[in-house]
């Protein structure tokens, strides 16, 4: 091992021989896959340590429009301290006018039960008369505490502008207010029948397990409707879209390293025939090909050692940077120390994915015969002997890869597409070699050697095709999906969607409020449901909380449901199993069930859901299910209740307000919140504009990362070009000498480049939109409005990428005079 290092050191003091394009691939794959997993880890960090910070205690318990009974609360309280508060929507209007919806809690006093509430200026209101406002609201209206606001009935004065609070919430759609009990009970808000939930936070004695103890709560009081979160499940939101986020840019920091692996490879193979004429007198002097191949791999070890190690340190910055630029985005700040274990991790994929692609030719190199290296032959053939250790490594280095993602199967599957598109364009690549061949004796002298180029032994042409083919399709796909989604937000929902939606409109006022619309919007189209909110708490007659493995497409079993009644199948709905109940249904309680849902349940006509209202359970039977057109941006339940069930219970109207493009609801919504203080205002401009921003980012976080595939790409083809730079020095030496001139030399060059490039970059536009068509059109079931101009710029912009940076690579063999290039040859 001593004798194999010290030739390797020696070996590489007369030059790396090529091994910058391994260097640079290397450090832009593990740079990429270290930042993805860094940033991911250094999240989840965050939310693990502060943990019970961000729920505001050890076991919170939730439970929808009614709160604990007596029997509820002690049992609580047997468990450790509990602090208690009811939230709602409220509309917050200020002196001057402006108005904004909020997430409205009163609070206990001391609230929350851990943690504590962090504050910009100011702190936590002391009485009836004040409020905290969330940090975001005060920026927008220029609120500071002591200012004047109205929420419902009562008049407040701010007393802080919050910077951080538990919530068991990931992104909000409205700012937090914080008020106590008595300034809750003074906005007059809570009426019967008002959408309202009620959160018990409690502080647990030490090594308690709060899951366990929150599914005994369930298990006692099985018809209250109570969720239970520990402190594991804080932030799920977040954590939900982190893991989905962070899977989707794992496997594009993949796909990079995969490119670069082909880098590496040809990086690799250049070396290795370089060294050949050394290892052929190094033989003859006695050194085994063990020696010899140890010798190989120290000296790709050593540049890959200082590859990974920059990699990494360019990996570790990204949550410090990540952090500070998306600060008014993400709820929770990433922990900014190294995440040492997702380092590791890159670290270790980093070296498996260099050393499957770096052994074959290595091995080939060390076991050629010195005879046939010093007479000039090509390279042996590779044996079976040479793929054992590349597929090893290489699976190993997917594994551990895939492991790393919350979704294993998704994970595998896109892995498994990536590979059927590498071969897709590797063959695309022999194809172009083929169709070279078949055509190189037509057209001009020029044009016959540039296509000869792509044929000829030793060309890259597959390479190539494999690298900048799925590099330049996985750009076009996401821009593509991308540009679609924020379309639909930009303009179909817009267009399409009402512009305000109403909430906790008393029922016996509905006519009243009608009329108010039809005073103020005349033209516009008004829509009333009845309106209940309640959690599904058994499954043919099954206990949720004793439900395992519950699917993925099963959300109506996540939290509270949104409950109505009708008599009428509601637009936008369509029954596919089953049938609709009689406008004047009089008996045991049906239900009818978005389809996806039931599903996803495996459940069908004639199973029962028990579903809790108040604290009551109702066991009612399936009627029939439904396929909702969601995309009708209206009022749609997945699960509607035949009448003669809820009509008794409290509830509430909800209302949609279209009134027509260009006419302004501003009169209408400041006499609503006149006449009907506790009704609250959603603008769908406002949750669209935050949605958009969100979107936005992600877009641009995915755009960054799959530029790192292209740019990866382009090194790959520069490092190509330059691997074969003694053979283009030859060859355009020997045009000159036939009198050739240096433009008819790079006009060769320039018809080979550009006539690869050009079917590779055709061949990624076509599978990259149509895999983006699939996406937006079959999966998200939005209308495909790429950009269309935008799209084809990229293959072109690519193309031409490709082109100058292939013909700078070149460069230096074509400027070659015949004299100085003879001597060297």
């Amino acid at each position: 091992m001593s004798a194999a290092l010290r030739l390797a050191r020696r070996d590489l003091a007369g030059g790396a021989g090529g091994l910058w394009l391994l260097f640079a691939c290397l450090l832009l794959a593990v740079a990429g896959l270290a930042s993805v997993t860094s940033l991911a880890s250094a999240i989840g960090a965050t939310i693990d340590g502060k943990s019970r910070d961000l729920l505001g205690g050890d076991l919170l318990l939730v439970t929808s429009q009614r709160e604990a009974t007596t029997e509820e609360l002690a049992a609580m309280r047997r468990l450790g301290p509990v602090s208690g508060s009811a939230t709602l929507r409220a509309m917050l209007r200020t002196a001057r006018g402006d108005a904004s919806l909020v997430e409205l809690s009163g609070t206990d006093r001391p609230w929350p039960a851990a943690g504590s509430v962090s504050f910009v200026a100011g702190g936590m209101p002391l009485d009836g008369g004040t409020a905290a406002i969330g940090r975001d609201l005060a920026e927008r209206f220029g609120l500071q505490p002591g200012a004047a606001v109205r929420i419902g009935n009562a008049d407040l004065r701010v007393s802080g502008v919050i910077d951080q609070m538990p919530s068991a919430a990931g992104f909000a759609l409205a700012p937090p207010v914080l008020v106590t009990r008595d300034g809750l009970a003074a906005t007059g808000l809570l009426q019967p029948g008002s959408l309202y939930s009620s959160a018990y936070r409690l502080r647990l004695p030490d090594g308690a397990d709060g899951q366990a103890l929150g599914k005994a709560f369930q298990a006692r009081f099985p018809d209250g409707g109570w969720r239970a979160s520990d402190r594991g499940d804080a932030a799920q939101g977040m954590r939900r879209f982190t893991d989905r986020t962070a899977q989707l840019l794992l496997l594009i920091a993949l796909g990079a390293l995969g490119i670069g692996a082909i880098g590496i490879s040809s990086a690799v193979a250049a070396f290795a025939a370089s060294r050949r004429p050394t290892i052929a007198i190094l033989k003859i002097h006695g050194a085994s090909r063990r020696t010899l191949l140890l010798m190989l791999l120290g000296e790709v070890g050593l540049l890959g050692v200082g590859a990974i190690v920059g990699g990494l340190l360019l990996g570790a910055l990204a949550p410090e940077l990540v952090g500070r630029a998306a600060a008014g985005l993400l709820p929770v700040v990433p922990d900014p120390h190294p995440q040492w274990r997702a380092l590791g991790l890159s670290a270790l994929v980093g070296a498996l994915a260099t050393l499957a692609a770096a052994w074959a030719p290595l091995a080939r190199a060390a076991g050629d015969p010195p005879a046939t290296v010093l007479r000039g032959a090509v390279e042996t053939a590779t044996g079976r002997g040479h793929l054992l250790v590349p597929l090893v490594a290489g699976l190993g280095a997917v594994g551990i890869a895939v492991l790393q993602t919350s979704d294993h199967r998704f994970a595998l599957e896109v892995v498994a597409a990536a590979l059927f598109l590498a071969l897709l364009f590797a063959g695309l690549g022999r194809l172009i070699a083929r169709g070279a061949r078949a055509v190189s004796h037509r057209g001009s002298p020029v044009a016959r050697l540039g296509l000869a180029a792509l044929h000829r032994p030793g060309a890259a042409t597959v390479r190539l095709s494999v690298a900048l083919g799925l590099g330049l399709a996985l750009l076009i796909a996401l821009a593509g999906t991308g540009a679609s989604i924020l379309a639909e937000l930009r303009t179909t929902v817009p267009a399409k969607a009402p512009a305000l939606f109403l909430l906790d409109i008393p029922a016996a006022g509905q006519q009243r409020f009608a009329g108010l619309a039809q005073r103020l919007l005349p033209s516009a189209e008004l829509r009333l449901v009845p309106s209940l909110r309640g959690p599904v708490t058994a499954v043919n007659g099954t206990p949720v909380s004793q439900m395992h493995d519950i699917p993925e497409g099963a959300w109506i079993l996540n939290g509270d449901r949104g409950l109505t009644f009708a008599r009428t199948l509601p637009p936008g709905n369509r029954v596919v199993a089953g049938g609709w109940w009689p406008a004047n249904y009089s008996g045991p309680p049906l239900i009818s069930l978005d389809v996806a849902a039931a599903t996803a349940l495996k459940l069908k006509v004639g199973d029962t859901l028990t579903v809790s209202v108040l604290g009551r359970p109702i066991v009612a039977r399936i009627a029939s299910l439904r396929e909702i057109d969601w995309r009708s941006l209206g009022f749609n339940f997945a699960i509607i209740f035949a009448p003669g069930t809820l009509e008794q219970a409290p509830y509430t109207m909800m209302a949609t307000v279209a009134p027509g493009p260009h006419v302004s609801t501003l009169a209408f919504e400041r006499q609503v919140a006149s006449d009907f203080p506790m009704v609250s205002a959603i603008r769908v401009g406002d949750v669209v504009e935050r949605v958009t921003a969100i979107l936005t980012a992600l877009e641009v976080a995915i755009r960054l990362a799959t530029a790192l595939a292209i740019l990866i790409g382009i090194v790959v083809l520069a490092g190509a070009v330059a691997a074969t730079r003694r053979e283009r020095q030859r060859e355009a030496v020997l045009l000159k000498l036939v009198g050739a001139s240096r433009g008819q030399v790079l006009a060769a060059q320039l018809v080979e480049f550009a006539t690869m490039s050009g079917v590779i970059a055709l061949a990624a536009f076509g599978l990259g939109a149509f895999a983006a068509w699939l996406l937006v059109v079959k999966l998200f079931d939005f209308g495909f409005e790429p950009g269309w101009g935008e799209l084809v710029l990229l293959p072109l912009a690519g193309v031409a990428l490709a082109i100058l940076v292939a013909m700078a690579a070149a460069w230096p063999a074509l400027r070659a005079r015949p004299a100085e290039a003879l001597r060297s040859l």
